[in-house]
């Protein structure tokens, strides 16, 4: 919850641009994270050994949106999610966005546009890309930096 109202949360968009797509927050007391409805879906979340599933096999997608500290707790706390199959990237070097990544790190938005293009929506997955080129050059130039 507290990754929502930061200024390089990316994943808020997300909604914005996909249809269909809905953001679940976690940590509201008044409003429990529901995730009931998940069976059959697959986590967007690195894991090496995890087998890739196929493109086929992917119906819904779960995307967690935190820091890369709070996603971790989430997914090792919230049962739901531990428990579901993963899909994960390989990220090779670390990719420009509105705040500095770990190694192999993406903002939401990037994780979840290569995500898509890999499982073969190419028109939603450069949607994602060009709204997230957009945020990165704002934000750079409200910083002064172009």
């Amino acid at each position: 919850m507290l990754e929502q109202s930061e200024v390089s949360n990316t994943g808020r968009f997300i909604p914005l641009v996909l249809r269909g797509a809905e953001l679940r927050p976690h940590g509201v007391k008044e409003a429990p994270l529901v995730t009931d409805d998940l069976a059959g879906a697959v986590l967007l979340f690195p894991d090496e050994r995890a087998p890739q599933p196929k493109p086929s096999d992917v119906t819904s997608l779960v995307v967690v949106d935190a820091s890369w500290s709070q996603a971790r707790r989430m997914v090792q706390r919230i049962p739901a999610l531990r428990s579901l199959p993963r899909i994960s990237l390989k990220v090779n070097a670390p990719e420009k966005s509105l705040r500095d990544a770990p190694p192999g790190g993406l903002s939401t938005l990037q994780a979840l546009a290569r995500t898509l293009a890999l499982l073969g929506d190419e028109r939603a997955a450069a949607a994602l890309e060009r709204v997230h080129a957009r945020l990165v050059a704002r934000t750079l130039a409200a910083r002064g930096y172009v």
